[in-house]
């Protein structure tokens, strides 16, 4: 997982009314973290929401070494990761974040670069 032990409060605010904003797309971003702490969300010029995909354009991708994965959203109650999220999670670093409805602080989840789940703490 790189070195990755939290998550600040504040990106699973801003990325959870992010997904709110898009529904019933799905939003889709890269993370950056700072001192092992995912932080922030990269969103890329170009990107495409869609209502059953999303769709990055990676060469518009800062060459920023904190870029540590990715955060999308599922428009229904499931943060369980399709095979072509698992297969996006093998090209975009270790760490990988999906949230669902109601897009709150209980509706998210991490996931490695595999599509296993990670225990992530909240950092306030």
């Amino acid at each position: 997982m790189n070195g990755i032990r939290g998550v600040d409060v504040d990106f699973l605010d801003a990325f959870n009314e992010a997904a709110r904003s898009t529904y019933p797309d799905e939003f889709l971003c890269m993370v950056r973290e700072e001192d092992g702490i995912i932080s922030e969300m990269v969103l890329l010029p170009g990107t495409v929401y869609g209502d059953s995909h999303s769709f990055l354009n990676q060469w518009m991708a800062p060459i920023d070494y904190s870029i540590a994965g990715s955060a999308h959203s599922h428009p229904g109650f499931s943060n369980e990761p399709s095979d072509a999220d698992k297969d996006f999670f093998g090209n975009m670093g270790g760490v990988h974040f999906i949230t669902c409805q109601p897009y709150d602080r209980s509706s998210w989840r991490a996931y490695d670069s595999h599509g296993d789940p990670l225990d992530i703490e909240v950092i306030y």
